[in-house]
């Protein structure tokens, strides 16, 4: 038996001893001496499934030890699955930037075209029919609406949406991304037509914070006819969720957790998510970048939320996989829509001609073949050996694609992709170790006069339901259902 690249034994005289194995994703808590069984694991020993199957059993299952050979056939597998994802041919994944002009000014916006006056064409609307069309093989179409702000061709996304729902395709789960100035009653009135069951919008902070920031065109504030507007949706019976999105940076982090609890306040009982946007500057904003929170500081922000004030589910601090996953920059039927019919792959990507990567008005609508591959499989982290070799790779699955690009072809070598469990994953089980805790002393409290339980020898702890199944002597399980993050 192997010990396994993606195991991480630790010790913490906070939380005492543990075992966690990012490609199963499973954390086991041990006593001393299952603690010392695997110590001694990891630098060579055999270990005898006599000294105790069932312990044995798990650390094969959880791929805490491995075969010679086995591991790298796993990683195949998981490599397969984002490749099977990628090329899913029966879904077209679609943003639609139906203009890029904004009626806001943010300093750190990272369009270059927000003057712009363009709307699409009544010809590109067309073509953009004829375009999905060609795609025989879908069986989805999904959409999410994007800009500039999209609600200043309100008028296209309504046409459009009609002739998307004539095609006949599966047209469900579409997104509306808008800075909500715009968002009045009528248009409120008219979401649950078009099929929109996710408005997010943006704020910066209170009122004294967001209008300094997030100002009109002219420089008026903005943060109350916001307010408004978000009023009347919850208002409203819309039967989709709205997500408040707060940017955060080193000027305005402090004022976040008093926002949310107000607006989750004002608006208790509906259906909205408020969460912390992480203001990252790559491009070359006016906003100064020095502003930004690093990973370190962003991560220190999210334990502290976590921690202190209870923000996520207990889970939330548990790492989730993403070894498969994808965006519309990594699949090949992802594409960012442009009013003139442009075609990039991240949104990020949006308004620079250098990255445009096709357009629809072509027979062959992909003009930059190599940028297009590159998003696909140049990013692939499968295919970067220091990521292989990396403990947490099927926690990460390479971080942004889009930064990767930057860094890896682009030389922005300064640009940090990894996500955070890379130098702060104990801190994150901890965390979670601690809410399992907490979770415990509730429960026996919460039934008086049961008998406190035997020292255990190691239990698994992870949030995953399917342990469940596997509760038996000696071992104890939870679950604990995890929050979901919007991005």
């Amino acid at each position: 038996m192997l010990w396994s690249r993606y195991n991480t034994l630790f010790r913490s005289k906070k939380t005492g001893r543990f075992c966690y194995n990012s490609l199963s994703n499973s954390l086991i808590e041990l006593d001393e001496k299952h603690y010392a069984l695997l110590e001694g694991c990891r630098q060579g020993q055999d270990i005898s499934c006599a000294q105790d199957n069932r312990f044995f059993v798990r650390l094969r299952e959880k791929h805490i030890l491995l075969e010679a050979g086995e591991e790298e056939g796993l990683l195949l597998a998981r490599q397969c699955q984002r490749q099977a994802n990628c090329f899913n041919s029966s879904t077209l994944g679609l943003t639609i930037c139906p203009t890029l002009a904004c009626n806001f000014r943010c300093p750190y916006c990272f369009e270059s075209s927000q003057q712009s006056g363009k709307c699409m064409s009544t010809e590109t609307q067309n073509r953009l029919i004829d375009w999905i069309k060609e795609f025989t093989a879908i069986k989805h179409l999904s959409v999410v609406w994007y800009g500039g702000e999209p609600l200043l061709a309100f008028d296209t996304i309504c046409s459009l949406t009609d002739r998307f729902l004539a095609l006949g395709l599966s047209y469900e789960k579409v997104g509306l991304i808008t800075n909500g100035y715009l968002l009045d009653r009528e248009k409120i009135r008219q979401l649950n037509e078009l099929k929109i069951d996710s408005v997010q919008i943006t704020l910066d902070g209170p009122a004294e914070v967001h209008d300094t920031r997030r100002m009109l065109a002219g420089g008026d504030p903005t943060f109350a006819r916001i307010m408004e507007n978000v009023a009347a949706l919850m208002d409203s019976d819309y039967a989709g969720l709205c997500q408040i999105r707060i940017n955060v940076d080193k000027n305005n982090f402090e004022s976040f957790l008093g926002l949310r609890t107000e607006l989750l306040e004002r608006f208790k009982g509906k259906k909205l998510y408020v969460y912390p946007g992480h203001l990252n500057i790559l491009g070359d904003q006016a906003y100064d970048s020095c502003c930004c929170l690093n990973t370190q500081e962003w991560v220190d922000f999210h334990l502290e939320l976590a921690r202190r004030h209870g923000m996520l589910a207990s889970a939330g601090l548990h790492p989730s996989y993403r070894l498969d996953s994808t965006c519309v920059a990594t699949t090949h039927q992802g594409f960012v829509l442009g009013p003139e019919g442009e075609l990039y792959k991240c949104w990020d990507d949006v308004g620079r001609p250098a990255l445009v990567v096709g357009t629809i008005h072509r027979q062959e609508s992909i003009t930059n073949p190599v940028l297009w591959a590159r998003y696909i499989t140049g990013v692939d982290p499968f295919n970067d050996p220091e990521c292989r070799n990396c403990t947490v790779l099927p926690i990460c699955g390479g971080g942004c694609a889009h930064q990767r690009l930057l860094a890896k072809y682009h030389g922005r070598k300064e640009i940090q992709y990894c996500l955070p469990y890379k130098t702060r994953l104990i801190d994150f089980l901890e965390g979670y170790i601690d809410s399992v805790r907490t979770r415990d002393i509730c429960t026996a409290l919460l039934q008086p006069g049961s008998t406190p339980a035997e020292p255990l020898s190691w239990r698994v702890i992870s949030p995953d339901p399917a342990l469940h199944a596997a509760d038996r002597a000696g071992e104890v399980t939870s679950q604990i259902t995890e929050d979901h993050v919007a991005s």
